[in-house]
């Protein structure tokens, strides 16, 4: 998700065509390097700039950007600016990534945290249990024992308590 909208973007970089990015940068509050990327992506691609139609990016796509680039010799901005990526900063990323690891650290990865996974619903038969298995569960079932009688007994106290008052 980009920082700045569609819309801003264009205007911007229309209005950095006439004026100097340095003093839109300082207007805007936003890098001078920033304005300069976007007036080079709406050069090449006027009003459909920042539409980032290929996102989320595919592997293949990825790696078409990188062999483009280094088969043109072009830069990391223009090649960005030229596929209409939302910084140059992602085609960075890319170009280290393939250069480490190779076409499958290209792959994307699904976000977020990982499912837990569930414990078995059925307990093992004792007969496959070790003896340090066997005695954890027959501690755990002990403790769970003694809480129940602790919970039978506080419940019969409130009974009679009940009672006791008319």
């Amino acid at each position: 998700m980009s920082k700045h909208q569609r819309v801003f973007k264009l205007e911007v970089a229309k209005r950095a065509l006439q004026e100097s990015s340095t003093n839109l940068s300082r207007e805007y509050n936003i890098a001078r390097s920033l304005v300069k990327y976007w007036v080079s992506v709406y050069r090449i691609h006027g009003l459909d700039s920042f539409r980032h139609s290929e996102y989320p990016y595919s592997c293949q796509f990825k790696l078409k950007v990188l062999t483009t680039m280094h088969e043109q010799g072009w830069s990391l901005n223009h090649t960005s600016a030229y596929f209409d990526l939302s910084t140059s900063g992602i085609l960075f990323q890319w170009q280290k990534l393939y250069a480490h690891e190779g076409i499958s650290r290209l792959k994307p990865k699904k976000k977020g945290r990982p499912r837990m996974k569930q414990p078995p619903s059925e307990p093992k038969p004792s007969e496959q249990m070790t003896e340090k298995e066997l005695r954890d569960e027959l501690e755990y079932l002990r403790a769970e024992n003694a809480v129940l009688k602790k919970f039978e007994a506080l419940a019969q106290a409130k009974k009679k308590l009940a009672k006791k008052k008319p």
